[in-house]
Formats: structure tokens, sequence, C-alpha cells
């Protein structure tokens, strides 16, 4: 037989303080003798611990657990009753910890990558700049003065316009999904875009620094839309098979509208004077003014087979190119058109300029050598994006030479992903390395979405690719890289062709090129421009995006949220191993806060109090 082990004092102490518990709530039900029995052990386990009689309180703590099993059994109602009181305490406190103190968080999209990324586990805080009510959106204490301009924030999606919001927690309590993104603009911010970068005053006219002298905004690419054409709005019942009026929102507030009257005719009205995102200051007639969306192009590659079947530009006056750089810009509501869009529903839309950039072997390398894409998956050769389901049909694109597996690419570096979103950067030779034309244009119109209706397939197409064109100190743009210098003879080229039509006045045609950013004739900060042109942000609201624009769905979506909202700060990545291991890259929190004083304290509190009252309940000497 083996023996059996010697029970150390401190085992001891707690086995004695479990079954005096015990012995005093059913000792009434107990006999004389078998009362007589518990005290006797009772006292020379006590006696045997304060003596630290190890061997003595061994044999007294295993005949108090024999006894014990004997006489103190917990009825079937008992065990569930105890089992219930300390599922409920234990759901307390989690919820209480993880709503008002920290919580441990998940990554699941790739929104904000390349700082977060899909599988990211990270440490949050929620003392950052607040005190949360549990499961409320509401706080005992909030100071916006803590939160700073860069930092990563979590808040609830609750009264946002999201869908599919809800979740359990615990899998029994109702609540709303939690989003993390980058808080841009605080209340009263004014706020304009240019050069994928962000210019602004805040509320109280003084011009936001931060925004272009720290690293957390330069060294990130940030665009003022997701499309053009943002929600387009149409009644539920269409009149002569035309859906009308159309209203366009951007960032969640109506911006536009197009009609069609009983003539027949379209007509246009810009709703500035009705969103609450203007200044009295503004001056917008256009709606490519709207903060910067001037400054930037939506843009495709094609070919010159494309470019004449699907492309509203011709390759007439355009040098003979491998591939062609489509840009969509300066979308307007002047001589706006009736077209199909992706849900069937004939209606009015925007009109855009478009124009054209041959493309040869050594830009579209510089182009391969700055892709980013989507994390996503290939099997038996077709490539889809994580997280979406696999079919293998024609919806999705090929990648034949491609292992199965789960990649990245990131500033033209592709990366195997393992099932613990571990990654590992590949070799030059691998196929996803290897330049060519054709896999550039791939993944350069498929990287994001993964889906083949972002392929061009027919005039005004309103799905196209999320990569998006600006310039910046007369250079040009692709993915926050250089792909022509101001210089280059392609691009020279280019803005004459865009100049000589500007000139032409076809369809009041607007040439895209570099308006420069909002400094005045003597090179200072214009105000003026970012008060006519910008986005004020409301008061008790916030401006959130997520660093990767091309996935993101954030305040140019859901609109601004809510001061409520905010729940606390991200101060930690703990997984996976890597470079980014470790405090994100954003703006420190205050180290010493109001709220961490309250949260930390009330919990030191808690725990030391407890403590007094479970030694109070077991203080020795027992008394019988």
């Amino acid at each position: 037989m083996l023996k059996s082990k010697t029970y150390s004092l401190y085992r001891c102490k707690k086995i004695l303080r479990h079954i005096y518990s015990r012995y005093k709530r059913k000792r009434k039900h107990l006999s004389d003798i078998q009362k007589k029995r518990f005290e006797n052990i009772l006292t020379s386990l006590q006696a045997s611990i304060l003596k630290k009689n190890k061997k003595a309180a061994d044999r007294a703590a295993k005949n108090l657990e024999s006894l014990a099993s004997q006489y103190l059994k917990k009825s079937a109602f008992e065990q569930i009753f105890d089992v219930i009181v300390a599922l409920i305490f234990a759901i307390v406190v989690a919820i209480v910890v993880r709503q008002m103190w920290f919580e441990l968080y998940t990554i699941p999209t790739g929104s904000m990558r390349p700082t977060l990324k899909e599988k990211d586990m990270l440490l949050v805080s929620k003392t950052d700049f607040a005190i949360n009510v549990p499961l409320q959106t509401k706080h005992l204490y909030f100071d916006p003065d803590l939160l700073k301009r860069g930092s990563i924030v979590i808040f609830t999606s609750k009264n946002l316009d999201i869908a599919d919001q809800n979740m359990l927690y615990f899998y029994l309590f109702p609540g709303k999904k939690q989003l993390v993104k980058r808080l841009i603009g605080k209340p009263g911010d004014i706020l304009y875009f240019y050069g994928g970068r962000i210019y602004g005053i805040d509320k109280h006219g003084n011009e936001i620094k931060e925004l272009n002298n720290t690293k957390y905004f330069k060294e990130i690419e940030h665009i003022p839309f997701i499309r053009f054409d943002g929600k387009a709005i149409t009644p539920d019942n269409f009149s002569k098979e035309i859906y009308s009026p159309v209203v366009f929102y951007q960032m969640n507030e109506p911006i536009a509208m197009l009609n069609i009257n009983p003539m027949g005719q379209i007509e246009s009205e810009m709703l500035t004077e009705h969103a609450g995102v203007f200044t009295k200051d503004s001056g917008i007639e256009n709606y490519y003014d709207i903060w910067g969306f001037k400054n930037f192009a939506m843009s495709r590659i094609l070919t010159k087979e494309e470019v004449e079947k699907y492309s509203n530009d011709s390759v007439e006056d355009v040098e003979e190119a491998d591939l062609y750089l489509e840009l969509t810009h300066h979308p307007t509501l002047k001589d706006s058109k009736i077209i199909r869009d992706e849900y069937g529903r004939v209606r009015p839309a925007l009109n855009y300029s478009t124009s054209l950039i041959p493309l040869f072997e050594d830009s579209l390398k510089k182009i391969f050598q700055s892709i980013y894409t989507a994390r996503f998956c290939v099997k038996n050769g077709f490539a889809y994006r994580y997280g979406s389901k696999f079919r293998e049909d024609n919806s999705i694109p090929k990648l034949e030479d491609v292992a199965n597996g789960c990649y990245e690419i990131q500033n033209g570096k592709a990366y195997l992903v393992n099932f613990l979103g571990i990654t590992k950067k590949l070799k030059n030779d691998h196929p996803l390395n290897q330049f060519s034309i054709a896999r550039t244009k791939t993944l350069y119109n498929l990287g994001i979405e993964f889906s083949n209706v972002f392929n061009p397939h027919r005039k005004n197409q309103l799905l196209v690719p999320s990569r998006y064109a600006y310039f910046r100190d007369n250079d040009f743009y692709l993915m926050g890289h250089v792909i022509f210098k101001q210089n280059d003879p392609t691009l020279v080229s280019f803005l004459q062709r865009e100049y000589k039509n500007q000139q032409s006045m076809v369809n009041q045609y607007k040439a895209f090129e570099d308006l420069g950013d909002p400094l005045d004739q003597d090179g200072h900060f214009d105000k003026n421009v970012i008060r006519r042109f910008g986005i004020k942000i409301p008061e008790k609201m916030y401006l959130v995006l997520g660093d990767n624009h091309a996935m993101s769905a954030d305040s140019r979506d859901f609109g601004f949220v809510p001061e409520d909202n905010l729940k606390g700060g991200v101060n930690y990545i703990f997984w996976p191993p890597s470079k980014r291991w470790g405090e994100p890259f954003q703006p420190s929190f205050e180290k010493i806060t109001f709220p961490k004083i309250m949260i930390w304290s009330s919990a030191f509190i808690v725990v030391v109090v407890s403590l007094i009252v479970i030694r109070r309940r077991t203080k020795r000497p027992l008394k019988f």
C-alpha cells in the first residue's frame, strides 16, 4: 500500500477552518457524543498547530476529515446551493473586475493592423480615464483631459449604427460587443485630411500640433472616407422603378441628396446646414470639398482591354503601358447619373472625374514592394480572407503556386501565420515575394477583400478595391509609399493631361493634382481652411479610426462615439511574442490618475476586509 502523504501545517490550518465552519452550521443535527468527538479533535488539532507539531497536526487533521465525511456530509440541495452561490459570486467579481478594473481582450479582425493584429491578446485597463458603471453605458467619473489623441481605446457598440452588436457575457448576461480603435478627434475639434495626414484645430481655436508632430500620426496613413458615396440611403419603395431620393451619409451624417423630380430631372442638394458636423464658417459648395475628399482618389489597376470596357476614361492620349492605374476622384452632385447599384437598385448616383496613369515595370515593382494585404488563407490554390468561409469556386481569387496556409503581406514582405497568430517572415524566393505583373495586379485589386466581385466587370461599378491614392508635397502615394516622385516623367505627363482635360471643361472635369496642405501664402498653418472645409466633432463625441483604414469599420461608417461608450485603454500586448510585445504604438496613458487610485484602493480595501472577516470567523481559540 502507498503511504499517505503527511499534511503541511498550512494545509492543516485550512482543514481546521473549513471543517470548524461546517461543524458550527450543522452541529444542531448531531448527537451529544458526536459533538464531543468533533470538539475533542478540533481542540487537539488547534493545539498541535499552535505548538507546530506537524505529526500530531497531520494525525488530527486526517481524523477530522474522516469524521466530517461521516457526519457533515452535504445534502444534494446544499451541494447545488453552494455551487450556485460560488458561481454567482465568481461571475459578479469577474464582471466588476472586467468592467471597472482590467480585462483581457483578443483582437478578432485586422482593422488595427499593423499596430494590433488578429489573435493579438491585450491587457485593457478600465481606469485610464474613467470609472465605469458595470453593465451600463455610463460613468461614475470621467476625465476627458486624461484622453490623448492617438490613444488606442476600447468602447462599447451600444447605440452605434453597427450590425450584429449583441453578445452574452459569460453566456448569461446580454451585452454589446466592444471595439478597439485609435482616438483621433475630441469634442470641439475641427479636422481636415490631406496627403494621408490630418490637420486640425481644437475647441479653443488652437492648432492641434500632435496630429503632425508625433510619430503616432505621422507613421499612420489616414483616409477620410471608406467609399465616396458612403452610405447611400434610399426609400424602401420605389417610384417608376427608380429609388429616389438618395441621401448620402458620411461619418453617419447626412451630407448630400439626389432626387428625381416629377419631370424626370435629377435635383441635388448639399445638406451641410442640416448636419451637425460643419461650422458656421463652412463654405462647402461641392461634395468633394467635404473635409478634404478632393485630395484623395479611389484606385484600381486595369489592363488596356479592361479600360476600354469598364472605365469612364480612355487610353487615347495615354502612353502604351503594361497596365494602367485608374483613379476615380472629385465626387460631385453635378451631372449626376442614373445607375443600378450593387443592391440592384436603380437610383441617381454621384458623378466622378476619372484619370489614368500608365504603369510600366519599374512603377509596378514599386507598387509590389509597397503591397499590404488583409490576412488571408490559401487552400487548394484559392485565396480567401481570414475569418471568412472557404468556397472553392470563382467567387475568390486564385494563387495556384502558393502552398496551403495562412499569410499576410506588409510593405511588400510576405509572412506565414500559424494557428497561434505567430508570424514568420518568408524567404525571398517564396512565390508571394516573387514579382510579376499579374501577381501585382491581383494583390493590389483583391488583396484587401479577396473577392472577385471587386474585379472590374461593368461600367460605373461601385464595388471597387479599398485602395486609395493621394499627393503629398507633390509626390504621388499609394499604400503610404511614394510611387512617383514629383519630377518623374510619368507623373509630369499625367498632370499635363489632367490640366488639359480640366481646361476643356468637359463635364466640369476636375484635375487630380496636389492641392497642398492647409497653409497660407506665407507657409503658416491656415485655420480658415480648417474652419471652412473641416469636420467638427460634436460635444461629448469622439472620432475614432482604425489604423488599417482599408479594412476598418470606424467613425467613417458608424459615426462618432459618445463619451459614455468609452470604457478603457489598451495598455499591453502580451501575445504573440514579437517586436510588438509590450506597450502598443500610442501615447502612454498617465500612470497615476484619480480613477486608478480609487479602483486600486477599493480593491485593496475589499481584499483586506475579506481576510479580516475570514480570520475572525475562524479565530482561535475555537469556541464551542
